[in-house]
């Protein structure tokens, strides 16, 4: 079996890129699925990574999935806000059955990130064979004078056998 990888702009947009190259200039997150087909009941992670990043403070996001596919099992921070050695609080909420929220937060008064890195990795266990969806459906970057920016989302498939 091959895995299959589709991301999709959630936004409308003119002239919009190819769905695998991020916009230059606009904060983008990426799903990054499992590099082959996974087993059925095994775990496997999906990094969330955020490109073009300014002065980056937290990273709201809010995920669908199809909970009779896959059982979210974790979620850990990642590297991205946290680079320069400052702790990153990270909390996330179960939204009812197939639905994430999460915040991922540098602490209030310093100074945000720039660039791109993994915000946070998921983990899911997969319950069936088949492709299995993955979606943001909603994403913004905060700067650290709590401005909010539209982040473009994404959407993954990861194939189970």
């Amino acid at each position: 079996m091959r895995l299959l990888i589709r991301m999709a702009t959630l936004r409308p947009q003119k002239a919009a890129p190819p769905p695998s190259a991020p916009s230059v200039g606009k904060v983008s997150l990426v799903l990054t699925p499992p590099g082959s087909p996974v087993a059925a009941g095994s775990t496997f992670k999906v990094p969330i990574v955020l490109n073009n990043g300014t002065d980056i403070a937290s990273v709201p996001v809010q995920i669908q999935y199809d909970p009779a596919q896959l059982s979210l099992v974790n979620v850990d921070a990642g590297e991205y806000l946290s680079r320069d050695g400052q702790a990153v609080a990270l909390v996330h909420r179960d939204d009812g059955p197939g639905m994430i929220t999460l915040n991922v937060s540098r602490p209030p008064g310093v100074t945000g990130v720039s660039g791109s890195g993994t915000i946070c990795v998921l983990s899911f266990q997969a319950k069936t064979a088949g492709e299995n969806n993955l979606t943001i459906i909603r994403a913004a970057a905060v700067n650290t004078a709590q401005q909010q920016t539209p982040a473009q989302g994404a959407r993954v498939s990861v194939q189970v056998k």
